[in-house]
């Protein structure tokens, strides 16, 4: 028997004997004023932020990381409050730092993940009698799972911990620790100041494909327990066939709407899902695999489509939008956008990057995006996935990507789905950004002085930045000679800060802002506060639609034929041939930190051409500054704000529209470019990559310097290494979600 069986084997005994049973008395929701919230004018729209993937101390891999922070300490934090955070390596239950949000979130979901919910902190704390950190079992785990952490992020789950976690699968906790986050989701809520939406995380990550959703619910008769991917059976038989068809199973005959329960899915980390989320079709029946491993049936089709209703395209993780030398057969023309915030990246720099990628890694350090300089395998460079299926069907290479792992290549594929199923398309979705921190701390996506979203994985410059490794703990890092297997590791280099989701709705109620994120009516931000709105018809434009829009009208109200985002164009009337767009954008206005003026607005096409394929062209600077664009300082990361517009907007009319093809249109904002974190981070130390010891890549350790080297480009070998200081900057952005046109209805 290994200690880790014997700790499991312990640990369940324990969590039976100890839980509480008693039952947790439910909290009635603070109710609606009569006659909505004062601030509601009818036929108006307000944006409101938010953050709908935040885990806390109850879930299982966070509670290792970071147990300071539970689910009203989250809620606590979006409303404004103080939170505290970890540091060092070894301690994730003391609170060293102190971090605040520069403006209160106006919702908020803490999601914790599904599977072992509550277990840990419950088990390891004896139902609330033991401070964390003082029970020896439970410290041995935490020291174990960090040290594997990423084995766990990759899918290779050591086998000693699938033991303790199967041994884990049996035991009643996750339900009690859900029913005391509904009381404390209801106790939280503020209607028409602070929205709590009640919601968990499925984590499907079998075989190392990561087939990740949120649910969110609405109403009263919410589930009795959460659902989780994880089985007794799965040490035995790893199988991720079924996943999401058994979510999306339990959430029909569990969550009525005639009882009073609504959900909906939101589906995550599509680019580190190795081709598993959205499958491509077989070329025998033009359609992807489904329930069984046999042809998605329509009835499938149509219950995906109920469910998904929002894709988070960008987080903590990476942005799923797009990606360069993954643009696969979908691409039409050339794009320059697809370098943003890659964590897993088939464009590395090196010799054997796919021919495209010479085009965005040029081999300087000071110009090329930070994913041309990660060489961390297989976690974020990584080789194009040759075969993709289920089950661990993607490969050869361990960790591939596949071009389907973006979203705007996934949605245009939806339309070849919808075509083959008659009108069924179940990739019809809208957008969200979120963070998916780990560390409680809902909304923490500020570029300056971020801290990270893993507790004590990611609280220091050397965790943040990358360090040399070696294969055995026990040997030194420092000294070439006495390390096995010597490599630098990126460490949480190829992460960012997440997203924000943001929706459109007349006032911040928890029916209002699911209803939003359920009809469509969202954008994503990568980040900063940024609005941005689309609204398309088949009749001309008003001229003031640009003052319409910003101003939040609703102009389906108003009696304006088109559709909002979200939404799906109605008929064409007769002699209209192609619809107009209208975009409008806001920068952020800024709170600790003034905004970034606008660069420009995009506009993206996804379609079916004449041969029935599916296809994306994008249309970039449909509205852009008149002002040439230049890099922040190099000195002091001082943005060149000049004369750039704090709003864009744009009237687009699609000159090649075929009104016998599916299509459906998205706009981007983007920010004048900015400094990444980790460039951030890099100045404020005075790092001069000059002084690199050639011994072994690293500064000297009374230099002050040691942990700033991932600042550096390091190359050479032992006696010759060198540094050559990077540059990283970023232009932040915003996705209105898709605006959907169905050849069906015109015929």
């Amino acid at each position: 028997m290994t200690m880790t069986t014997a700790i499991a084997l312990a640990l369940s005994a324990c969590g039976a004997a100890n839980s509480p049973t008693a039952p947790i008395e439910a909290v009635a929701p603070t109710p609606l004023p009569d006659g909505g919230c004062s601030n509601r004018v009818a036929g108006h729209k307000n944006a409101y932020f938010g953050d709908l993937h935040i885990h806390t101390s109850d879930s299982f891999d966070a509670y290792f990381f970071n147990s300071i922070n539970g689910p009203r300490e989250a809620y606590r934090f979006a409303k404004g409050e103080v939170a505290g955070l970890p540091s060092g390596d070894a301690d994730p239950n003391t609170a060293t730092r102190q971090i605040q949000l520069d403006r209160p979130l106006d919702f908020t979901a803490v999601t914790d993940h599904a599977e072992y919910l509550g277990e840990f902190s419950t088990i390891c704390e004896a139902g609330g009698a033991l401070p964390s950190g003082v029970n020896p079992a439970c410290n041995l785990i935490g020291q174990n799972t960090r040290r594997n952490i990423n084995a766990l992020v990759n899918g290779d789950t050591p086998f000693a911990t699938q033991v303790l976690l199967t041994g884990l699968t049996v035991l009643p906790l996750p339900r009690i620790a859900w029913q005391n986050q509904i009381r404390i989701t209801d106790e939280e809520n503020q209607p028409c100041t602070f929205t709590t939406l009640h919601g968990y995380e499925y984590t499907s990550q079998k075989t190392g494909q990561m087939l990740h959703r949120n649910v969110l619910f609405l109403g009263d008769a919410l589930p009795a327990d959460v659902f989780g991917s994880e089985q007794i059976t799965d040490l035995l038989i790893d199988n991720n066939t079924n996943d999401e068809w058994r979510l999306f199973d339990h959430l029909r005959d569990h969550c009525v709407e005639a009882d009073g329960c609504r959900a909906l899915t939101i589906p995550h980390s599509a680019n580190l899902s190795d081709g598993r989320m959205f499958l491509p079709p077989d070329p025998q029946t033009g359609l992807p695999v489904g329930r069984d491993g046999l042809t998605l049936t329509r009835s499938d089709a149509q219950l995906r489509a109920d469910m998904d209703r929002s894709i988070e395209i960008h987080q903590h993780k990476g942005n799923s939008e797009c990606a360069a030398g993954l643009e696969g057969p979908y691409l039409q023309g050339e794009e320059d956008a697809c370098t943003f915030e890659l964590a897993k990246s088939v464009c590395t720099g090196l010799p054997t990057d796919p021919p495209v990628c010479a085009r965005y890694c040029s081999g300087d350090p000071g110009r090329d995006p930070p994913f041309c300089g990660l060489r961390q395998q297989p976690t974020y460079a990584v080789a194009p996935c040759q075969t993709v299926g289920p089950n661990g069907g993607s490969g050869p290479s361990v960790n591939c990507t596949a071009p389907l792992d973006m979203v705007r290549n996934a949605l245009a594929e939806g339309l070849r789905v919808k075509q083959e199923l008659g009108g069924i398309n179940p990739y019809q979705m809208g957008f969200i950004g979120s963070s998916d921190t780990h560390n409680g701390v809902a909304g923490y996506v500020d570029e300056v002085g971020w801290g990270g979203h893993g507790g004590v994985l990611d609280d220091e410059p050397s965790d943040q930045l990358g360090l040399w490794s070696c294969d055995n703990a026990r040997e030194d890092p420092h000294d070439p000679a006495a390390c096995s297997n010597r490599q630098f590791l990126d460490r949480a280099r190829a992460f960012n800060p997440g997203g924000l989701a943001g929706v459109w709705a007349e006032q911040n109620t928890r029916g209002d802002i699911w209803n939003a994120v359920h009809r469509g009516e969202t954008f994503a931000t990568s980040g900063p506060r940024m609005r941005i709105r689309s609204f398309a018809s088949w009749d001309p434009l008003p001229g003031d639609i640009c003052q319409r829009l910003a101003r939040g009208d609703d102009l389906i109200d108003q009696g304006l034929r088109g559709a909002r985002m979200g939404g799906a164009l109605p008929p064409a009337p007769p002699g209209r041939t192609a619809p107009q767009i209208a975009v409008w954008a806001m920068q952020d206005a800024g709170g600790r930190n003034p905004g970034a003026p606008l660069q420009r607005l995009d506009l993206v096409k996804g379609y079916i051409d004449a041969a029935r394929q599916p296809k994306v062209q994008v249309f970039s600077g449909i509205a852009r500054t008149s002002e040439p664009v230049q890099l922040p300082s190099t000195r002091d990361c001082s943005l060149a704000v000049g004369r750039h517009p704090e709003q864009l907007c744009a009237v687009w009319s699609d000159s090649d529209f075929a009104s016998s093809r599916d299509a459906f249109y998205y706009a981007r904002a983007v920010e004048i470019p900015s400094c990444r974190w980790s460039e951030r981070l890099c100045q404020s130390q005075p790092v001069d990559c000059s002084r690199i010891d050639p011994a072994n890549g690293e500064f000297a350790a009374d230099s002050g310097l040691r942990g700033f080297e991932g600042c550096c480009a390091v190359s050479g070998e032992p006696g010759r290494f060198r540094g050559t200081r990077t540059f990283n900057t970023i232009e932040e952005r915003a996705w209105a979600s898709p605006i959907w046109y169905d050849a069906s209805a015109t015929r």
